[in-house]
């Protein structure tokens, strides 16, 4: 009895293995990973080069708030419009040349309308120029231990030497949520609202997976859809992120089936992790492989681009033959979950649940009222730069240390202050009208002429009025 068994237990394995509900893409990057230890739960070719797209706007956020943090800029400095910048290719929020737009609306507007023209905005308030910035993001890169990224532009477009990781990613999302917890509603805003303009998010969890935190998504031809996601459950923090999937919906529910599997603890063993595997992010594998694919074939085929990143669920022309298949399902057990409720698979779609109402966060374009910042120009020293080639020189710090390595503080998700409630106090006139979107100066109304009290003054009285109107003049 005990020898058949034996021979029965490893035909069952093979024959899960060979299930498509029950096997994961080899080739296609997923990686899951406790955000307050950092322990991997589970990983399939993590660090797999591939093109990060959008999600490269996590790294230009980590750097702005780096320079906010450090006392560089702040969220309030304004930022100005460069022709460059206008010039950008969608999706975009259509800026004009010379407008400008604060650090923080500009954030706001990046994690959630995921606009080029705006990432080009900040990377040349704080970098100075493109090049000048993608440094400061490769800096970060090296400090934080993503081996496998480089960067060469703030938005993601597609450049065959712009790459990362899964693996990278989540190191990344891990060092925005460690180090940046007074910052976490950014990364969950469900819409923004631009003047009469109203932008979704596009990432699918938000709204549909209770207790999920967003981050950012991702998608281009040579990458398919890529979601970084995150969510909290009792107090536990999880990060999940989906490379290369074929549409929005399908990257929506793979992060969710991996978020289930992660809250649950079981799952994974039979995948090369468990819920106690001792993996940590840094200890992963290198990949064999130096470059990433580029998928825009397979993913979009003849048709092009999708109008939408929230698309219907319907992959966009996967060739059944390709050797590489981002359609498979990620599942590990017949356990249900939450993630029945943010979508369920019909034949070839995938068909998402329905999705909260999200009061959207007013932005604007402009300073904010009674702003007397000085503004970040194109073209200048990047912000704070003596100080960073100061931490450059320092030996005390190597190049490649993880500044994460050591166990951090407990997460707190759902306790972090406020962005948006710290500016009410801060707040010393009326917040500037959503439907307002143009550069204040050209608005500006002259000052009042002064009127003379005392008409026995004559003359001297007069000549002062005329000369306080001729400086009011000049100040406009």
């Amino acid at each position: 009895m005990l020898i058949s068994l034996r021979k029965a237990v490893p035909a069952l394995l093979m024959a899960l293995l060979a299930t498509p509900a029950a096997k994961a893409d080899p080739l296609v990057p997923t990686v899951i990973v406790d955000a307050r230890t950092g322990e991997v739960l589970h990983s399939e070719a993590a660090t797999r080069p591939w093109f990060p797209a959008s999600t490269t706007k996590l790294m230009t956020a980590y750097v702005a708030l780096r320079a906010v943090k450090q006392g560089h800029v702040k969220l309030e400095t304004p930022l100005v419009v460069s022709a460059h910048a206008a010039k950008q290719p969608p999706s975009k929020i259509g800026v004009k040349p010379g407008q400008e737009i604060t650090l923080e609306n500009a954030l706001k507007i990046i994690m959630v309308k995921s606009a080029n023209d705006i990432s080009t905005v900040i990377a040349e308030g704080i970098g100075g120029t493109v090049p000048g910035f993608s440094a400061m993001m490769n800096r970060e890169a090296a400090r934080l231990g993503m081996h496998e990224s480089h960067f060469v532009n703030p938005h993601g477009l597609h450049r065959d030497d712009h790459v990362s990781s899964a693996r990278d990613m989540a190191l990344l999302a891990r060092a925005l949520l460690v180090e940046f917890p007074e910052y976490s509603d950014l990364w969950s805003i469900g819409a923004v609202q631009l003047g009469k303009r109203r932008y979704m998010n596009t990432n699918g969890l938000i709204g549909r997976y209770p207790g999920a935190m967003g981050m950012k998504t991702g998608f281009v031809c040579a990458s398919g859809f890529n979601l970084v996601s995150a969510a909290e459950r009792n107090g536990r923090t999880l990060i999940a992120v989906v490379f290369g999937a074929v549409s929005a919906a399908d990257r929506t529910l793979k992060a969710a089936q991996l978020l289930d599997q992660g809250f649950s603890g079981g799952g994974f063993s039979l995948f090369g992790g468990s819920s106690a595997s001792g993996v940590t992010l840094a200890s992963l594998s290198p990949s064999s492989e130096s470059r990433a694919p580029n998928r825009r074939a397979d993913v979009c085929g003849r048709r092009g681009p999708p109008v939408s990143e929230e698309d219907s669920g319907a992959a966009l022309a996967f060739s059944n033959s390709a050797p590489d298949r981002p359609d498979m399902m990620v599942g590990f057990s017949s356990r249900t979950g939450l993630a029945q409720n943010v979508g369920q698979r019909e034949g070839d779609r995938i068909v998402l649940g329905p999705r909260d109402n999200f009061v959207p966060v007013e932005v604007y374009l402009g300073r904010k009222p009674g702003s007397t910042d000085v503004a970040r120009r194109p073209g200048e020293e990047p912000a704070g730069v003596e100080k960073r080639q100061a931490f450059a020189n320092d030996k005390s710090r190597a190049s490649g240390a993880n500044p994460l390595a050591l166990t951090p503080p407990p997460l707190r998700p759902g306790a972090a202050a406020s962005l948006y409630a710290r500016s009410k106090a801060k707040a010393a006139a009326p917040p500037r009208p959503a439907s307002v979107a143009a550069v204040p100066e050209t608005d500006k109304k002259k000052a009042p002429a002064v009127k003379a009290k005392n008409k026995s003054d004559g003359k001297k009285k007069s000549t002062k009025t005329k000369s306080a109107k001729a400086k009011t003049g000049r100040a406009n």
